[in-house]
């Protein structure tokens, strides 16, 4: 069993680019996504942003092949994702992206088909040893932004032609 993380920061308060996916989020509680509201920062920074596929990926380690999974997989693969991305917009004469989070969050609204909303799941429970570990809560995936999932996962070819297409 594979689950996934996210929530609230209790350390980051929520930025300005993402309140308005969130504040949906968050007053949509007619399907029980939420725990009660005094077991999470809900002005805190949401997380994930994105999601990518974080099971199984093939990777070598000190000669050795072996299969990983989870965040530490699968934000690498993001990250090279965005240096194909960069690449192609040098290649059109254009600057490197930087701060990328806000321009996900504009392209939600103005493109939203760039992601695959993610519209299923809950992250109460964890994987253990010999059987999942379980909380009494945690969030539930829902349609658009979501404390599991994010934006959701992304359609590369539609993010590369949508980022590259920025002044």
């Amino acid at each position: 069993m594979i689950t996934s993380g996210g929530g609230f920061s209790t350390v980051w308060p929520a930025p300005s680019w993402q309140t308005k996916a969130v504040q949906s989020y968050l007053s949509n509680n007619a399907t029980g996504a939420l725990p009660p509201t005094s077991a999470f920062a809900s002005t805190g920074r949401g997380y994930p942003d994105v999601a990518l596929l974080g099971h199984n990926y093939k990777v070598t380690i000190q000669g050795q092949e072996q299969i990983v999974s989870g965040t530490s997989a699968s934000a690498p693969v993001f990250a090279g994702l965005i240096t194909l991305i960069n690449s192609a917009r040098f290649n059109a004469g254009k600057k490197s992206l930087g701060f990328l989070n806000p321009a996900l969050y504009q392209l939600a609204e103005t493109h939203p088909d760039i992601f695959q909303d993610v519209t299923s799941g809950t992250n109460n429970c964890c994987a253990g040893q010999f059987q999942p570990n379980c909380c009494q809560y945690g969030f539930t995936a829902t349609q658009g932004w979501d404390a599991i999932t994010g934006l959701g996962s992304v359609n590369f070819t539609k993010l590369k032609a949508a980022l590259v297409a920025l002044p």
